[in-house]
Formats: structure tokens, C-alpha cells, sequence
């Protein structure tokens, strides 16, 4: 007995490429080493801030189109920062630890210190 199943598109939840939960825009220039949180860049790039809600999440093409032409910003996926997201003082956040830089590709000898 031959059994035939429908072939369909299988999506990896932990490939950036195609996670369909979204992508944030890191800053890489407003992170600093000694901040509590990682800076996001918020949606439709109307500054900075830590609240993941106001950092979007964005689709591909959006964030793709947002950091094409900025050297100090990164795309992630929410797949990746799932597993670190903190809840504090009523915003969702994402600990500036030597854990998160790492998955996320921050240098800590190259942010700098805030006052």
C-alpha cells in the first residue's frame, strides 16, 4: 500500500530567515556596555528604546529596507530573543548580558560606557 502525503513548506523557527514572529532592529550605537537593557531602534525608526512593544516587531522586508543604509544597527529575529525577554516594570525588555551580546552579535569591547 503506497501512502501519499501533501508535500508543504516547513518553516524553521530558529532560521532568522523566516521567522514569522518578526524581526527588531538593534542599536549597536545606543547599547552600552553598562545599561540594564539592549536599545532598540522603535518602529518606523522614531528613535530609540528598550520596550520590545515599541520596538516593533516588523517584517523582513521592513527591517531588511530600515537597516539597509545604517552601519550601527542589527536585524534579529524574535525567535532568538524568545528565550531572554524579561518582563520589567511593565515593559517587555532584553537583559544587556555578556549571553544576549554574544547571540546577538554585540562586541562588548566595543560599546561604550554610559555615565
Amino acid at each position: 500500500m503506497d501512502l501519499k502525503l501533501p508535500t508543504s513548506e516547513i518553516i524553521i523557527t530558529n532560521d532568522t530567515n523566516s521567522d514569522p514572529a518578526g524581526y527588531y532592529l538593534v542599536s549597536t550605537r545606543w547599547t552600552m556596555i553598562n545599561d540594564k537593557s539592549i536599545t532598540f531602534v522603535r518602529s518606523k525608526s522614531l528613535g530609540y528604546c528598550y520596550n520590545l512593544k515599541w520596538a516593533g516587531p516588523m517584517n523582513k522586508f521592513d527591517a531588511e529596507k530600515a537597516n539597509q543604509s545604517n552601519k550601527t544597527t542589527r536585524i534579529v529575529s524574535h525567535c532568538i530573543l524568545k528565550p531572554f525577554i524579561a518582563f520589567l516594570n511593565n515593559e517587555m525588555v532584553l537583559p544587556n548580558s555578556p549571553e544576549v551580546r554574544k547571540l546577538i552579535g554585540l562586541d562588548s569591547g566595543e560599546l561604550q560606557l554610559a555615565n
